[in-house]
């Protein structure tokens, strides 16, 4: 059982979706609960964002300690699925469709980056530079009213469907090294993926709940 790394991959990547649609639903019941009871507080998503930095933190210094690494990938995917929940109660209907075009984007990208036998390595300078540009832009919009929120919307879009080719393509080119076949690598992987697919999510949202301005 599980003797690729592709399959290790997957199975780790599945139960860190798991932990964050878990956490996703606790955000979603405590936050419907607090605005009903008119008692609001973005305390929740701090302590969370605090739970979920830390855990990537010790995460990336202690990949190679089983059972410690699953176990800080579990509160990490849980604890970003919790200030994912947010989301979906503020968009509601558009958080769904977001998600759903999220796991098709992820389900076809994958596909192609696995079994089309074209190479996607050429990708990776282009998404860091344009990573890089769409972080600058965040950090600018932070102390500057500019428009533009839908095109960057969607150049986040495109970066992080790019990073599902790229990572995907990786993994596939990954699994014919027989040194590369083991939970480490499969959880350092798993962790790119991960965040792939979170942030595809997150820019969708934005893209598709966000005016032409």
């Amino acid at each position: 059982m599980f003797e690729t790394l592709m399959s290790k991959t997957f199975v780790i990547l599945t139960g860190s979706l798991l932990f964050a649609w878990l956490g996703s639903l606790l955000s979603v019941r405590v936050h419907t609960n607090a605005l009903e009871k008119g008692n609001f507080s973005k305390s929740y998503n701090f302590a969370a964002m605090i739970i979920n930095i830390i855990a990537l933190i010790l995460l990336l210094f202690f990949y190679r300690s089983f059972p410690l690494n699953m176990c800080l990938m579990a509160l990490f995917t849980a604890s970003s699925g919790f200030t994912l929940g947010i989301y979906f109660v503020a968009y509601k209907g558009t958080a769904q469709k977001a998600l759903a075009l999220t796991f098709l984007t992820t389900f076809l990208t994958g596909l192609i980056a696995t079994y089309s036998g074209l190479d996607f390595a050429w990708l990776g300078k282009i998404l860091f530079t344009a990573l890089i540009i769409l972080i600058i832009y965040s950090i600018i919009r932070i102390f500057i009213n500019i428009g533009g929120q839908r095109i960057m919307a969607g150049f986040g879009v495109l970066i992080f469907i790019g990073y599902l080719l790229f990572d995907f393509n990786r993994l596939a080119k990954a699994k014919a090294v027989a040194l590369a076949n083991n939970w480490e690598t499969a959880l350092s992987f798993a962790i790119n993926i991960y965040l792939d697919i979170i942030n595809l999510f997150l820019y969708l949202v934005q893209f598709m709940s966000s005016s032409n301005n």
